[in-house]
């Protein structure tokens, strides 16, 4: 593989600025993959699996090879597994001119994206201007001038086709979430959500460690990391797939109008802070590289803007969203998540079970006699999750759901790909999608701004 690899960089190298951009290429049903400084292996998950809407050939421009490395590797590992192994075929090209480069001549008409969060507004425009549809990992934006340029993007309605800008939100696949906005969504069931008040009707809490294990191995993580100009802070990371699976959930296939449906409420920030020698654990770096010093403290210890907390209103319903990163779980429990959704007849949670596999339980809003046969009519008018069922654990209802039913993180990409290949041919992302997009970014930079004063 390498030796193709190498070959077709060269053939690239000769050929590079020879052709013209051709826009009716770049608009081709099938997609042509142009895949930009990926510094996050999500980049390659996009091509885990042979997709027969998409040409095996790709190609990578990035500032150096080590900045490729762990994209690299990733698909020659797809390429040659004994199961079902793909066939892609990479043409790279390196240098510090690759942002211009990538748009010279017939380089593919769909940009995959994920790595420098800061940057990535800026290869959305080039790509736009360039008349490329994007495909790209969250967040497209970190800041409120961010969100603004991607605001401008997205309401340029002057072509025939717009240039779809697409985000890479995976859990709306999660079989737990779709239980969910099922059951909440089923009024007959769950009465609707609880009426506004004081206290949060939606909260989704997450802790997640700087050190960890990844199949049984030390995860060391890149310097862009712990860089939250570059990275983005916790309160625009993480937070945007909770912020989905509420417009989801709650607005499913409904324009949201951000003045009239979001209103924030609050938001906060912290730091978390890393010594040196933890920090060299997790890097493999001696010292701190120059990007970082402006965070490192006098007694050399890194001050990371991690953890933020917003709350919110979005159509009424008050929501609270918080993350948190500490430097090692000390427990042994590893990272953490939790969400609630209090309904006018029951109360719906997500949490670890037993086994500490994530689950649904559910609690009765009172002694409802006739719980169980409103719950087993429920669970059977899920018509797409066949199968499901509860069992009774210290007061509350465990959904029990098939294995089959369960999607890997891979999956899960595998399924947001193939709607945004279907946009494509559909030469459109509908109404409401596009406002989803924007009013999650709306939300996570304002949040960011609010906390920051």
């Amino acid at each position: 593989m390498k030796n193709i690899f190498y070959f077709l960089t060269a053939i690239l190298l000769m050929n590079m600025g020879c052709g013209s951009e051709r826009s009716s290429e770049n608009k081709g049903d099938t997609a042509e993959l142009l895949v930009i400084d990926p510094q996050h292996f999500h980049a390659a998950l996009t091509q885990k699996y042979a997709n027969e809407g998409i040409d095996t050939l790709v190609h990578l421009f990035a500032e150096s090879e080590n900045t490729a490395t762990g994209y690299t590797e990733l698909i020659e590992q797809y390429n040659s597994r004994d199961t079902d192994p793909t066939h892609w075929n990479i043409v790279g090209y390196y240098g510090a001119d690759f942002l211009e480069k990538a748009f010279q001549g017939a380089t593919g008409n769909v940009v995959v994206l994920a790595g420098d969060n800061q940057k990535k507004i800026d290869y959305i425009t080039q790509a736009v201007q360039h008349d490329r549809d994007v495909f790209a990992d969250k967040p497209l934006v970190i800041d409120v001038a961010g969100y603004n340029k991607l605001k401008a993007l997205m309401g340029d309605n002057s072509k025939e086709h717009p240039t779809l800008i697409y985000d890479i939100m995976t859990e709306r696949y999660d079989v737990k979430n779709q239980i969910i906005k099922a059951l909440i969504n089923n009024r007959e069931f769950s009465g609707g959500l609880q009426a506004a008040g004081s206290e949060p009707v939606i909260t989704f809490a997450s802790t997640h460690h700087f050190i960890k294990e990844v199949s049984g191995k030390p995860l060391i993580r890149p310097v862009l990391f712990f860089n939250t100009k570059q990275q983005g802070e916790g309160l625009v990371d993480v937070t945007t797939h909770y912020v989905d699976l509420v417009q989801w959930m709650l607005s499913s296939e409904q324009v949201i109008d951000i003045e009239r449906d979001i209103q924030l409420t609050g938001a906060r920030r912290w730091a978390t802070t890393i010594s040196k020698a933890d920090f060299t654990r997790v890097t493999n770096l001696a010292e701190y590289p120059s990007s970082l010093l402006p965070d490192v403290a006098a007694d050399q210890t890194l001050e990371v803007f991690s953890n933020g907390k917003m709350d919110y209103s979005f159509k009424g319903v008050p929501v609270s969203i918080s993350v948190e990163w500490a430097v090692e779980s000390l427990d042994g429990r590893g990272d953490q998540f939790r969400a609630s959704f209090r309904a006018k007849q029951l109360t719906l949670d997500v949490k670890a079970d037993e086994n500490a596999k994530m689950a649904v339980f559910l609690t009765p809003g009172n002694d409802d006699t006739r719980f169980e046969d409103k719950l087993k009519s429920a669970l059977a008018s899920i018509a797409d999750l066949p199968g499901l069922s509860y069992e009774k654990v210290n007061g509350q209802y465990k959904i029990l759901i098939p294995e089959t039913l369960y999607l890997s993180h891979e999956e899960h990409f595998a399924k947001v790909l193939q709607q945004f290949l279907q946009y494509r041919k559909d030469k459109s992302l509908p109404a409401w999608e596009k406002s989803f997009i924007l009013a999650k970014y709306y939300l996570t930079t304002k949040s960011l701004e609010y906390a920051k004063r």
